[in-house]
């Protein structure tokens, strides 16, 4: 990793740890004092290929740090089915 990866990254899990969602990309550009988006943009995708990020689709924030994400690897497809029913049901305990 990057000087500017680690620095990029540490912005992002300190930013989620305060807002509970991670900084837009504009938002991270100023955090590190830059002018364009591109390079932080090309950083935190980096980030997302490297597993530190995760990708959250159709969220307007659509990265969180990996360390915040639930490990779902012992929840089985009976499970993963029942919690989907009882959402389509609306019973959202």
């Amino acid at each position: 990793m990057t000087p500017e990866m680690r620095r990029t990254l540490t912005h992002i899990q300190a930013y989620h740890g305060q807002h509970g969602v991670a900084p837009t990309i504009r938002e991270l550009t100023a955090l590190e004092g830059l002018s364009s988006t591109g390079g932080v943009h090309r950083r935190v995708q980096a980030l997302i290929e490297r597993g530190y990020l995760v990708k959250l689709p159709g969220r307007d924030r659509s990265f969180a740090p990996a360390s915040v994400m639930p490990d779902l690897s012992a929840v089985t497809d009976d499970q993963l089915r029942a919690e989907l029913a009882k959402r389509e049901a609306g019973d959202h305990d």
